[in-house]
């Protein structure tokens, strides 16, 4: 076997190095992949020490939404939140279509491509990258939401999803807004709204 072929996916050691601060990057993704090759992989072959590899990553994802300021956790959040409805409002619009169903289903999916950037941005430290985008995303996330506001307003009948998903969408607009530019990298730009403070 070469030595490629006896490491972890590559891909996966290159998120988990993003995923962890400065601090720790060295030291926890060394002992992983020690700990891959010396003890995981002879147990329990190729296959077996990819999976292990791959439940350690998503396990620190998961540290990863513990971590940062209180209104990163609340982004976080609201942008999982906003994200799950933005999945169900396009999946319902496919089932029922109702009338003008085409508009709504790419409005739901501008909704998933906004929710799930901030969500990678956030999670692989990339704000700055790709601050422009989050911006327009994030001046987006707001027209969508008080739109709906505007137009349920003016229906025959009221519908609670509506107001949530609208409320998330400016919440979450707002709150990309707030945080954006917070924190400068190395260069002196801005890390952008979803730069965690570790």
């Amino acid at each position: 076997m070469s030595a490629a072929r006896n490491a972890p996916p590559r891909w996966a050691e290159v998120l988990l190095e993003r995923l962890l601060p400065d601090h720790a990057r060295e030291t926890i993704a060394g002992d992983l992949r020690e700990e891959f090759i010396e003890s995981v992989l002879p147990r329990r072959g190729l296959l077996g020490a990819r999976i292990w590899y791959l439940r350690q990553v998503v396990s620190f994802v998961f540290w990863f939404a513990k971590e940062g300021t209180p209104v990163g956790k609340i982004l976080l959040l609201v942008s999982s939140l906003s994200l799950a409805c933005g999945c169900w409002l396009a999946v319902m619009e496919m089932l029922l279509r109702h009338p003008g169903y085409e508009g709504r289903i790419i409005t739901a999916l501008i909704i998933i491509a906004i929710c799930a950037g901030t969500l990678l941005a956030r999670m692989l430290h990339a704000g700055y990258i790709c601050e422009r985008w989050l911006w327009l995303g994030a001046a987006g996330l707001i027209l969508i939401g008080v739109l709906a506001f505007y137009r349920h307003a003016g229906s025959s009948h009221f519908d609670g999803f509506v107001i949530v998903i609208a409320t998330l969408l400016v919440l979450q607009g707002i709150l990309m807004f707030a945080t954006m530019g917070r924190t400068s990298c190395g260069g002196g730009g801005s890390q952008g709204p979803i730069a965690p403070s570790l």
